[in-house]
């Protein structure tokens, strides 16, 4: 075997060399491994990118979303998470009962009387059969890399809490569902449907806290959980929203204080700006993802918009309490 020495400035030189060399793979296996960890961290921080069609759901007092609320609900809500390619102001249809239709954005029409128990499980068959529907209407459109988002408000997010397990039975596979929802009755620690029996029960005694739930038909989702183990799930809670933080505004100022704050903070979700969403923190659990949003922005404001600009008040308003009067006086 020939063996050649270099010395001097020659062994210089290659040494110079090998070292540019080696940098720049290095610079490749660092980009490399760069480019990984942003795609990972994108999977993460928008678990919408690929899902280009949402089912939308509206909360009590609105039966039928608007066309500015579904696309509130997108722009705040969905864009952030990557719904669509970061679309917004997406076309909107009102599905045919729940039959799909052709718009990326697509609002289901459920009872959301004020009788939450019958009219939250009657939504939740809604949700089951229009999933399905979409399902049988598109085969292999949804999966994880392109999942189908379903929307809920309020009332709605607990439906669609009860619905999970009957999509989870019905073979829909938990990766190809991502649900998003805002002001949650049902989170476990502090939303009002798992709380507020013992509350009222500390306040009012259980033979009438079991009275006025019956009477005013909430007792069908009393104690409701959202699973977290069955489909991913980015929940948004307002603090002091007397719905979704129901326990720690009852613990701060009484029963009075959630019942307030139903109709104030409960109401702001569509009227807020992205920049005070965005200045949510956000911890996980099992499958869900939770964004709690500060309030520490203009109340007034923010719930005025929600009311006049954002949805709330067009979404069917009148045919509910109209729905909720006709079911209250003939249960039916």
């Amino acid at each position: 075997m020939t063996q050649i020495t270099v010395s001097g400035r020659g062994a210089a030189v290659i040494r110079h060399k090998l070292l540019v060399q080696l940098g720049a793979v290095g610079a490749m296996v660092g980009m490399a491994s760069a480019l990984n960890s942003a795609a990972a961290y994108a999977d993460v921080a928008d678990p919408l990118a690929g899902s280009d069609t949402a089912i939308i759901l509206g909360g009590t007092g609105e039966p039928m979303p608007s066309t500015e609320f579904a696309q509130n609900a997108e722009d705040l809500y969905l864009h952030p998470l990557g719904f669509d390619g970061g679309a917004t102001d997406s076309m909107v249809c009102d599905m045919i009962g729940t039959d799909p239709c052709s718009a990326p954005l697509q609002v289901l029409t459920t009872p959301e009387l004020i009788q939450q128990g019958p009219s939250s499980l009657t939504a939740a068959d809604d949700v089951v059969l229009a999933v399905k529907n979409e399902f049988e209407a598109n085969p292999g459109a949804f999966d994880a890399e392109h999942p189908l988002t379903i929307f809920g408000y309020s009332q709605s997010a607990t439906a669609e809490s009860i619905a999970m397990s009957r999509l989870e039975a019905d073979g829909i596979p938990s990766a190809d569902l991502h649900f998003v929802f805002i002001g949650d009755p049902s989170l476990a620690d502090t939303g009002v449907w798992p709380n507020l029996v013992p509350a009222l029960d500390s306040v009012l005694g259980s033979s009438l806290t079991n009275t006025l739930l019956t009477d005013f038909g909430i007792d069908g989702v009393l104690g409701n959980v959202t699973p977290d183990d069955i489909y991913p799930t980015t929940i948004y809670t307002l603090a002091g929203d007397g719905v979704a933080d129901f326990q720690p505004d009852f613990e701060q100022g009484g029963i009075f204080e959630p019942l307030i704050r139903l109709f104030t903070t409960h109401v702001e979700y569509l009227g807020l700006t992205p920049e005070e969403i965005a200045n949510a923190t956000t911890t996980t659990d099992n499958l869900l993802t939770m964004v709690n949003i500060p309030d520490n922005f203009n109340d007034t404001a923010a719930w005025l918009t929600a009311v006049f600009e954002g949805g709330a008040a067009n979404s069917g308003l009148l045919e509910s309490v109209f729905n909720s009067l006709e079911f209250y006086l003939t249960n039916s």
